[in-house]
């Protein structure tokens, strides 16, 4: 299995989120030398002007798009939809990998915590209002970012730290539910030419966890120091494997670590579960009270 992408990304079109540092800008890099041209989605102008600028110097295609989205806010990514939808009339790669860990429970500006509402939901609306465009690519891929340390199990009733916050737990939770959604939608593409797999950079050494105060600052600064910790071009090969390998042109379902399928963990293949989440994720994003309102219209 090839982890290099080649010129078959030539002339597509690659949208990744969180793009402007670690295992985005790294995935943005190798995906703008092999041709594809890309859509950058990041919070911060001035980070993302610079990811932009560092791409495009060794971009086949030229210098990527830069659009600016708080992943926090549902308003935010509902507006960088329509504009992606308003300029691109389709997609070819939609990389969800914006995520991040948090201290202490907070809420978004919509009232959700900010592990569930950045590493979950984010990803679940964004893919679901450019599905149309993705579906329009001869052979659409969607890749979402997770991890190998995902939680063995969902407590339904603090997925949002109802109960309790403690940051590793709550993140860990958030990688299942991404590959729980991963699972979910590629069940419901299946008639369809487009793929979606989950993929996990393995430890690498990012700016991720930076952010954390008191106690848990600790934790990844220890961790980063332990060999088996990479580097994040090593660990954006596996994302750049997925959405650009051409073995992977009919494979959707997976979870890929180290360029080779790995089995997840038993609760991210309950369709129950993934059904559950769905629901849930509808609900809290406004898309089921849509759906609803586009039915009755009809």
């Amino acid at each position: 299995m090839s982890t290099t992408p080649t010129r078959a990304m030539r002339g597509k079109t690659v949208l990744i989120t969180g793009a402007n540092s670690g295992i985005g800008l790294e995935t943005a890099r190798s995906l703008a030398r092999a041709g594809a041209h890309l859509i950058l989605v990041c919070r911060d102008q001035a980070r993302g002007a610079a990811a932009r600028d560092d791409i495009g110097a060794h971009s086949a295609d030229g210098t990527p798009d830069l659009l600016l989205a708080d992943l926090f806010s549902q308003a935010d990514i509902r507006g960088v939809a329509a504009n992606i939808s308003d300029r691109y009339d389709h997609l070819d790669v939609l990389v969800n990998n914006a995520g991040g860990v948090f201290s202490q429970r907070e809420l978004t500006a919509d009232g959700i915590e900010k592990t569930f509402a950045l590493n979950h939901l984010a990803s679940f609306l964004l893919t679901n209002l450019l599905l149309d465009l993705v579906k329009a690519a001869p052979q659409g891929r969607i890749v979402t970012v997770s991890s190998e340390i995902h939680a063995g199990n969902l407590d339904w009733d603090n997925l949002q730290s109802e109960k309790r916050h403690k940051f590793l737990k709550a993140y860990k939770a958030a990688k299942t539910e991404n590959i729980l959604f991963t699972n979910e939608i590629a069940r419901r593409l299946r008639s369809t030419k487009v793929t979606a797999n989950a993929v996990s950079p393995g430890p690498s050494r990012t700016g991720f966890g930076d952010n954390l105060t008191g106690a848990a600052a600790a934790f990844p600064k220890i961790m980063k120091k332990m060999p088996f910790f990479h580097s994040a071009e090593r660990g954006s090969q596996v994302v750049v494997y997925a959405a650009a390998d051409p073995e992977l042109a009919d494979v959707t379902g997976e979870f890929f670590m180290n360029c080779k399928p790995r089995k997840s963990k038993p609760i991210t293949h309950s369709q129950e579960a993934a059904s559950r989440l769905w629901r849930l994720s509808e609900q809290l994003t406004g898309l089921a009270a849509e759906s609803d309102a586009s039915v009755t219209r009809m």
